[in-house]
């Protein structure tokens, strides 16, 4: 059996993960296609018409540590079969949600962190050594990596510990030609955003279509490049993050958001 290259991504059914796939599923044999829904992912295979034979869907739920070696396992094996090398690692798993810190209970941030943060290193961990030079290694943070956020707090706090990883990972790869790429869009128009809070219609600034972010970020990956930030505003807004002062940022932000985290009065 000949060396089977391979594309592994998470968070592969939803809008971002979906339109990243399509972007990268002609340059592999296989794509490995992880979610927590199995139908979705099926689904997935089947909206891929010529390519859907390379999409092999894995139902796991990344929150569960001990899932992981489901991947271990399955690399292992390719291995012992003439081979795998993995050409892209793309960690995309994630969702988050408005609201106060003290209304997140102990089972959601564990879950939280585990599968934006626990999930996220393992796997890149898992599947460094089947890696090559040229290969690359995506990981989404979010422009909510690069200042504390009240009101999604836990979210923010979690892609940043994704930017900050990613951004060492690169320099600890350096030599060995994985190139390493941090993803740090703002707003993205999916089904994990909601158009309501409290009984008030949310704006969104700024607001990308998931299309259009994974193009930016997939032609980053491909030149190499740090972070992928999709657009011009964006950007501004993340320059602004890190170099104002960061009380008068988190203020600006708070008087933003408050208003649709505090219910309506009657």
């Amino acid at each position: 059996m000949a060396m089977k290259k391979i594309a592994v991504v998470t968070g592969a059914s939803g809008g971002l993960g979906k339109e990243i796939v399509k972007r990268i599923i002609d340059g592999v044999d296989e794509l490995w296609a992880i979610g927590r829904n199995l139908s979705k992912l099926e689904s997935l295979k089947a909206e891929f018409a010529e390519h859907g034979a390379k999409i092999v869907p894995i139902a796991m739920d990344l929150s569960d540590t001990n899932s992981y070696s489901a991947i271990a396992s399955k690399l292992d094996g390719y291995s012992k079969n003439g081979g795998v090398q993995i050409r892209w690692l793309v960690n995309n798993a994630g969702a988050g949600r408005f609201g106060p810190s003290a209304e997140f209970s102990t089972a959601e941030i564990s879950s939280s962190v585990a599968c934006h943060c626990i999930a996220m290193a393992s796997i890149c961990n898992i599947c460094i050594p089947y890696m090559k030079r040229g290969d690359i290694i995506m990981n989404v943070a979010s422009q909510s990596a690069f200042l504390p956020l009240p009101y999604i707090n836990l979210y923010a706090s979690t892609k940043a510990f994704v930017y900050s990883y990613t951004q060492a990972l690169r320099r600890e790869l350096k030599s060995s030609g994985i190139q390493v790429t941090a993803v740090c869009p703002g707003w993205i128009k999916t089904n994990l955003i909601v158009d309501t809070l409290n009984g008030k219609k949310v704006k969104y600034p700024l607001i990308d279509n998931a299309e259009h972010v994974a193009k930016k970020a997939v032609q980053a990956a491909r030149k190499g490049k740090a972070l992928s930030i999709n657009t011009l505003g964006v950007k501004v807004v993340t320059w602004i993050q890190r170099h104002f002062p960061q009380q008068v940022a988190i203020s600006a932000w708070t008087a933003m958001i408050k208003k649709y985290v505090e219910p309506t009065q009657e």
